[in-house]
């Protein structure tokens, strides 16, 4: 069980390993007037961020908090402290534009949650799903969590940060997001049980 939930987990790219130049040495390079420092900070942050959009809201609406949580750091980048966080600067704005998004789909009454995603597979518990099935249904089991589940959740999928880093990201406590991770994982579990043997 444990397998199928890590399996389906990962199928986006994860955060890449840090490379020299570091994110700190690309963001002056850029402040100072080299483009490519900031195109290469892109390139390597871009997979798991649109990655975190792509699993909590539906296509457009990730598209467009993906070039929301950019424009913002674009904006702001000035008022970054080169301290070797960048990942975590990154994913805080993320984060929020993210809890923004949520905002604005609960304030809007035309709007349901992930209404342009597929229904729950139809199986039995006899029925043998192939590994596209599987991701599929965890996926959706996956969007059945309350929003701070899921975000701490795909966090830590997503990203080498610790529970300490991902509670900085989400404004909570390293015991708030213990809690949650653990909750989701049961809920995952639960809700995949009737789909594997």
């Amino acid at each position: 069980m444990t397998n199928v939930v890590e399996e389906a987990s990962h199928s986006e790219a994860p955060l890449p390993q840090k490379n020299k130049p570091d994110d700190d040495q690309l963001i002056t390079a850029y402040l100072g007037g080299d483009p490519t420092g900031f195109q290469r900070l892109y390139e390597r942050y871009k997979s798991s961020v649109f990655g975190y959009f792509k699993r909590q809201l539906p296509e457009a609406q990730a598209q467009d908090a993906f070039q929301d949580t950019w424009i913002k750091v674009i904006d702001n980048l000035e008022q970054y402290r080169a301290n070797g966080q960048f990942s975590g600067y990154l994913f805080t704005i993320a984060h929020n534009v993210l809890m923004d998004a949520h905002r604005k789909q609960a304030r809007s009454p035309e709007t349901t949650e992930y209404s342009d995603e597929e229904e729950d597979i139809a199986a039995t518990p006899e029925q043998d799903l192939d590994s596209e099935q599987i991701s599929k249904q965890f996926q959706s089991e996956l969007k059945k969590l309350p929003i701070h589940q899921r975000s701490v959740w795909i966090l830590k999928q997503e990203t080498e940060f610790s529970i300490e880093q991902i509670a900085k990201v989400t404004n909570s406590t390293k015991e708030g997001v213990k809690s949650r991770l653990r909750y989701a994982n049961e809920k995952l579990k639960a809700g995949m049980q009737k789909y594997v043997r």
